[in-house]
């Protein structure tokens, strides 16, 4: 448990941070949600937007600032 809490904390002291696996999409930290629906996922950030295209997706787990979507993600761009 305690490398649990050690990589926890490391990774909620960062600006933000992005997960990927299989077709699963973790954002800890997103400012906004621009679009969200079945094929296209918009997020504002701090200082950028992560643009998510694909099919299927839904969202799983949403918490103040953090959100959690299942789905088949295609491509996936940082706009400025």
């Amino acid at each position: 448990m305690h490398l649990y809490k050690t990589m926890k904390n490391f990774l909620m002291d960062l600006e933000y941070y992005i997960d990927i696996y299989e077709n699963k999409i973790h954002v800890f930290n997103y400012i906004d949600i621009l679009k969200l629906n079945e094929e296209e996922i918009k997020l504002q950030m701090d200082g950028f937007i992560i643009s998510i295209k694909g099919d299927y997706f839904s969202v799983k787990r949403l918490e103040k600032r953090e959100i959690l979507i299942e789905g088949n993600i295609e491509k996936m761009e940082f706009i400025k």
